[in-house]
């Protein structure tokens, strides 16, 4: 008997939505019987993706084809991305422990939030719960689903703190071998059409950001304290970044032509298909191996990342109206390519932890001897509404920019909002700067970083910035304690 196989829906969808694809796969070959759908409930208020998970866990040790630690395969869609990567954790187990890793063989994901989507916030508005929400009377009559569309938010504390646990870590979660899945991850390169194109966003499949679908990602430490500290304890440099890691799979983005966010399910690509069919059968003994796969699944999506390097200009982010159905005003630029679209993920922090919510980020090129702004790579800013400390940065990358040839430089500024404490940075030069919301920002030149180019296409890298919270004044004794 072939292993079981598990599919789980996204926000405020429903697990019959993947009855097309189910009719796909029965034609390659899988079995009726070993296709489990899964149903959970989103638009709740109180419902969190963590809950999710766990009531995943509690279905997994009550159907009888997966009650016992029975390997499965998991095909995931949109927000069930996160609801399966939740469920993975378990708990922060170590990955050498941790006996879902191993009992998950594959995992694919079609169009997966794996860093949000930037209609999550738009979702909790009151023409949300209109749109989206719960229609049953009853105690969740018009519920949007508040707690997992926080999760969902771009730049939310959730998504932060899940990529640590299973993106970034010492020892990954999805590696080459056999004891964690294999993933693949499969996204349209087309937004919406016709009426719901008034929720296109540029750089998007009309739900979900291209460059925040794939799980390759890095973090960078920018660290403007006055003794940068490791987490070892010792002394550590000011710009640090994690770098690739060899042991770590290679998990991509994989075009599918003419497809958007629904009709990647609801009107699945035949060619698509049976690169997952094959897909659910890597790892096995005499059959095709990951890196085989992966070659195989990249020729298939090269054509379509023409359409995803056209420039849509800064002037697209923000717009509505029928300017939203943009792609129209992008075969007027076709010649006007770029080298894709990526993700930064930042927050902002004190030496204690603690979240910094009135901070400036600026990217600065050098031209001839200026340094001026990067106004060409800008597209889009989102602070997460629950936690102002964390930002959602979706740019646009000219051509050039990932030859790491471009001089680059990062420009801080955070206030602390009273003159009784004030942030403290120490950039260029090592000089420490008292910041406030009248001072001039603090400067750290990235062109020499260690660990290459910032600039990765179709990736999302998360970014922390350390600074010193301080009484202030910083050169005497301070108002907030002193002794009389």
């Amino acid at each position: 008997m072939a292993r079981p196989l598990v599919l789980i829906h996204g926000y405020s969808a429903d697990g019959l939505d993947f009855k097309p694809l189910c009719r796909s796969l029965q034609g390659r070959g899988i079995a009726a019987q070993d296709i489990n759908i899964g149903n959970y409930v989103s638009l709740n208020n109180e419902i969190t993706i963590k809950d999710i998970a766990e009531g995943l866990d509690r279905a997994l040790r009550n159907n009888p084809a997966l009650n016992g630690d029975e390997p499965f395969d998991a095909i995931v869609h949109s927000t069930g991305m996160l609801v399966i990567r939740s469920w993975l954790t378990n708990y922060g187990a170590s990955v050498n422990s941790n006996a879902r890793l191993k009992r998950l063989k594959h995992l694919i994901g079609l169009a997966p939030a794996t860093w949000g989507s930037p209609q999550a916030h738009k979702g909790r508005t009151w023409l949300g719960a209109l749109v989206k929400g719960n229609k049953n009377v009853g105690p969740d009559f018009l519920n949007a689903g508040d707690a997992v569309l926080d999760g969902l938010e771009l730049g939310s504390r959730f998504t932060w703190e899940l990529a640590h646990a299973d993106l970034l870590g010492d020892t990954p979660h999805y590696g080459k071998g056999t004891d964690t899945p294999y993933v693949c991850v499969f996204i349209g390169n087309e937004p919406y059409t016709g009426l719901s194109s008034v929720a296109n966003d540029p750089g998007t499949d009309g739900t979900v950001r291209w460059a925040g679908c794939g799980l390759n990602a890095r973090k960078i430490v920018v660290d403007l304290t006055r003794t940068p500290i490791g987490e070892d304890g010792q002394p550590t440099s000011r710009v640090s970044i994690t770098p690739w890691a060899d042991d770590r799979l290679d998990i991509p983005m994989i075009p599918v032509a003419g497809k958007n966010h629904a009709t990647l399910i609801a009107e699945p690509d035949d060619a698509m298909v049976q690169l997952v069919s094959d897909f659910l059968k890597v790892g096995e003994q005499g059959q095709i191996t990951y890196e085989d796969w992966l070659t195989r699944a990249k020729a298939f999506g090269a054509p379509s990342f023409a359409r995803m390097l056209v420039n849509p200009g800064k002037a697209a982010a923000g717009v509505g109206g029928e300017f939203k159905s943009f792609f129209g005003h992008l075969f007027k630029l076709a010649e006007d390519t770029m080298e894709g679209w990526q993700q930064f993920v930042v927050h902002a922090r004190d030496e204690r932890g603690d979240g910094i919510t009135d901070f400036l980020v600026e990217v600065l090129r050098k031209e001839n001897d200026e340094w001026v702004s990067f106004e060409e790579m800008y597209t889009d800013v989102h602070a997460y509404r629950s936690d102002l400390s964390y930002r959602c940065f979706h740019i646009r990358l000219p051509k050039g920019i990932t030859t790491g040839a471009i001089p680059i430089k990062l420009r801080i500024h955070a206030s602390s909002g009273t003159e009784l404490v004030a942030y403290q940075g120490y950039g260029i030069n090592d000089d420490g700067k008292k910041m406030t919301a009248d001072t001039a920002p603090v400067d750290i030149d990235l062109t020499a970083m260690k660990g290459g180019t910032l600039f990765y296409p179709f990736t999302t890298t998360l970014v922390e910035i350390i600074l010193n919270r301080e009484p202030a004044p910083l050169d005497r004794v301070s108002r907030i304690f002193q002794f009389l």
